[in-house]
């Protein structure tokens, strides 16, 4: 999984604050194209997994759409297997920072409230109609910086078969092309292996080394940093993240 964003119940303070100003900036900084609740979809031939990981006949259906309620469950059932593995990429809270955990109903409930303030959006990514994993594009700034984080994990039934690869670079062009945002980035652990590859594998652009990036499994740790901005998305062939996956 990546490490730039939180995926899990996790609560702030300052929320108010942050909401308040959002909402000075929905009238001039934010484009009215941007939506929630979204559905994101393969709209290339591949229509699932990109060539290069062991894909199973028929190719599954991925689809990246919002949290919702319903997703509790299966939620709790998928984070409570895959915990061993997930952890030591979790995203934790430093001790002192006057921070929560929160219930998933909290959760979902405040992330909802973001996102039709355009501050952020948490996704599902669905297989074949099962919760497979998240992505969170969160926090989302506007202004004069327009950009945003993006963060992901994946059950381990789903890994290794290109789908989180795919469902990232449908949220890429989704943020970069009619969200409008300018640039997004990822940042992910150092001995993270796989989400490594994943942004290579995507054409992100290396930025360098964060030291003490983020607190992660009760540690501040460095991250390497990726990114893209929206004219690297749509280049000189007009190809966005997802076609160019699906001529590999």
């Amino acid at each position: 999984m990546s490490d730039s964003a939180p995926t899990t119940p996790a609560g702030s303070r300052g929320g108010g604050l942050r909401r308040a100003i959002a909402g000075l900036l929905l009238g001039a900084g934010t484009p009215a194209r941007f939506t929630w609740p979204v559905r994101l979809e393969p709209e290339t031939a591949h229509a699932g997994p990109v060539p290069g990981g062991s894909q199973t006949p028929g190719r599954p259906s991925v689809i990246v759409r919002e949290l919702r309620a319903e997703d509790e469950a299966p939620w709790k059932e998928l984070r409570l297997a895959e915990n061993d593995r997930l952890a030591p990429w979790e995203a934790t809270l430093p001790t002192g920072g006057g921070e929560a955990l929160s219930t998933f109903p909290v959760f979902l409930r405040r992330q909802t409230r973001r996102a039709r303030l355009a501050e952020a959006m948490p996704l599902v990514v669905e297989v074949d109609g099962a919760f497979a994993g998240q992505i969170a594009v969160d926090p989302i700034t506007w202004g004069a910086t327009r950009s945003a984080q993006v963060g992901y994990w994946i059950g381990s039934a789903w890994q290794g078969r290109g789908i989180m690869r795919l469902a990232v670079a449908l949220v890429l062009d989704h943020l970069l092309g009619p969200v409008g945002l300018h640039r997004v980035e990822i940042n992910v652990r150092p001995d993270n292996e796989r989400s490594l590859a994943l942004c290579r594998g995507l054409g992100l652009r290396e930025e360098g080394l964060r030291r003490g990036y983020m607190h992660i499994n009760g540690a501040w740790a460095d991250h390497v940093s990726f990114a893209a901005v929206a004219e690297e998305v749509h280049g000189p062939d007009g190809a966005g993240f997802e076609q160019r996956l699906a001529r590999e």
